[in-house]
C-alpha cells in the first residue's frame, strides 16, 4: 500500500524536527563543558590546559584579560590527568592534550611558529581538525568539539606577547616539593591599581650592534616624556652573557599589562619571561638580540 500524500508531506517535517532536536541536544552536551562555558562567557576566571609533554606544560588562561601564563611542571603517572593532579581546585575548568612529540621545547617552538605565521600562511591549519579527531579517538585529549573550536577561535586573537613564561628557580621548586605544594602563580597586577609609578626598566645589548641599548634608552625616555609610555629606564649596558639571536623581555614585577605595552612599543612580539626578582633592581629587563630593529 502506497503512503498517502499527507503522510509523504508530514514525514520530512518529522525528520527535520528530529534532526533539530538531536543537534540541539548535541550542542547542549558540548557547551555544558565548564571549559567551553567559561570561554564563551569570557568571565574574569582562569581555565587550564595541560599539554602532556615531559615535563608537562601547564597553561593558565584568562579569557576576560586575554592573557596566558605558561610553566613547566612535573607530572608522574599522568595517564589520565585531572585538575587535582596539578594541585588545582577540583572544579577548575581543566582539559588536557597529549601531543605525539613529548619534548616541551619542540612543542612550544611549533606552537609559536604557527601562531606567528598563520595569518599569512594559513594552509597548515587545514591539518588541525584531522589532528584533533585523531587525538580524540586515541584518547590523547578530553577536549570536546566545542572546547576545541572555542579554543582555536581564542588563539586566533592572541599574539606571542600575550603569553608569559613563568621560570621557576630550582630553590623554589625544591621548597614547594618539600611542602607538597604547588608553586605560586604569577598574577597580572594592574599597574595603577597597585603602584602609581612608571615601570623601571634596564636595557642590555646582546645584539652585537654598537650603541643599540643607548638608542633604545633614548627612545623609551622620549616616549615617557610624551606620555605615551610610563617607563623609567634605570640604566643600559652590554649583556654579560654574550650574544643572543632573539630579543627577550624578562619581568620581575608581575605588572604584565604595562610589560605588554612596553613589548608592543619596541616591536618585540616574543613571549614575556617571568622570573623571581632575586638581585634585580629593576621591574623589567629588555635584552636586545640580533633580531632587534629600532621602532
Amino acid at each position: 500500500m502506497e503512503p498517502s500524500y499527507q503522510t509523504r508531506k508530514i514525514a520530512p517535517r518529522w525528520l527535520l524536527a528530529a534532526l533539530l532536536v538531536i543537534t540541539g541536544l548535541a550542542a547542549w552536551s558540548q557547551f555544558s563543558s565548564p571549559f567551553a562555558k567559561l570561554m564563551a562567557s569570557r568571565k574574569n576566571e582562569d581555565l587550564y590546559l595541560a599539554v602532556m609533554t615531559s615535563p608537562t606544560t601547564l597553561i593558565r588562561y584568562n579569557p576576560h584579560q586575554e592573557k596566558a601564563w605558561v610553566r613547566e611542571i612535573p607530572c608522574k603517572n599522568c595517564k589520565t590527568p585531572t585538575a587535582q593532579t596539578f594541585g588545582l581546585p577540583e572544579n577548575a575548568p581543566f582539559v588536557y592534550y597529549t601531543p605525539l612529540q613529548t619534548k616541551p621545547e619542540t612543542v612550544w617552538d611549533n606552537f609559536k611558529n604557527t601562531l606567528e605565521t598563520w595569518r599569512y600562511a594559513p594552509l597548515p591549519l587545514a591539518a588541525l581538525p584531522l589532528d584533533y579527531l585523531r587525538a580524540r579517538f586515541s584518547k590523547r585529549t578530553n577536549l570536546n568539539l566545542a572546547d576545541a573550536v572555542l579554543l582555536g577561535m581564542e588563539l586566533s586573537k592572541l599574539e606571542m606577547n600575550d603569553f608569559t613564561l613563568q621560570i621557576d628557580t630550582p630553590r623554589a621548586r625544591k621548597k614547594a616539593a618539600a611542602k607538597n605544594e604547588a608553586l605560586p602563580q604569577v598574577e597580572d597586577r594592574a599597574p595603577l591599581a597597585v603602584e602609581d609609578r612608571p615601570i623601571v626598566v634596564e636595557v642590555l645589548n646582546a645584539s652585537g650592534k654598537r650603541g643599540l641599548a643607548r638608542a633604545l634608552t633614548q627612545f623609551l625616555r622620549d616616549q615617557n616624556e610624551k606620555g605615551l609610555l610610563r617607563v623609567d629606564v634605570l640604566q643600559y649596558d652590554n649583556y654579560p652573557g654574550g650574544y643572543l639571536e632573539q630579543t627577550r623581555i624578562v619581568d620581575y614585577s608581575g605588572r604584565l599589562m604595562q610589560v605588554k605595552q612596553l613589548s608592543t612599543a619596541i616591536g618585540c612580539r616574543q613571549e614575556i619571561r617571568s622570573e623571581p626578582r632575586g638581585n634585580a633592581i629593576c621591574d623589567t629587563r629588555i635584552i636586545l638580540g640580533k633580531d632587534f630593529e629600532m621602532p
